[in-house]
């Protein structure tokens, strides 16, 4: 099967831009392989966004509750078997205390594929019971699955701050990654 990859992602710059937008002062995170090009681009200290790496991903979210109550607008990459890990304190701090949070879940696991496809087609359990547990969890979110996806992030920051509570941005594909089967084509992205 050939595909373009990049037609299923979204550039790390335009949601630096769209974080930009919403006011987004920190972001904190545990790293995730499918939006590694959004880590890479928010080390450039130039985005006037600061990145605390965690542990795990229960402290990224207690470490973005934190940041929230002294004033600041966080958002928090993880990927999707890092967010069922932290259930409990996305439960705890941004349902029952109604903090508002913007999460941004890699959908670590998707085979290529289902991309162009609903996750819940997926063959992969990890992928196909995202939605449906953020459904049971009364936890709007949307898609990033390809380029114009980016408005999204707008739409979820603002959702986040009327609802007082947690809403997830979902990365189906690599974040700004395009991926080449000739590796001479990969250096003329760039």
């Amino acid at each position: 099967m050939d595909i373009a990859p990049s037609q299923y992602s979204v550039s790390a710059s335009r949601v630096i831009d769209e974080f930009r937008n919403c006011g987004i002062d920190y972001v904190t995170t545990v790293p995730d392989m499918l939006q590694i090009a959004l880590h890479q681009a928010l080390e450039d200290q130039s985005t006037g966004i600061r990145v605390v790496p965690t542990t795990t991903e229960d402290q990224a979210v207690e470490v973005a509750a934190g940041l929230h109550a002294g004033g600041k607008n966080v958002a928090i990459l993880v990927q999707n078997q890092g967010f069922y890990a932290a259930i409990n304190s996305v439960r705890a701090l941004c349902l029952d205390s109604k903090i508002p949070m913007l999460f941004i879940v890699g959908q670590f696991g998707r085979e290529f594929a289902n991309l162009g496809k609903s996750p819940r087609e997926s063959r992969r359990l990890m992928v196909r019971m995202l939605e449906p547990l953020l459904e049971t969890l009364d936890i709007p979110y949307w898609r990033l699955e390809g380029p114009g996806d980016e408005k999204n992030i707008f739409a979820a920051w603002q959702a986040s701050r009327e609802r007082q509570g947690p809403v997830v941005l979902i990365a189906g594909h690599f974040i700004g990654f395009p991926q080449f089967r000739d590796p001479a084509k990969r250096h003329q992205a760039a």
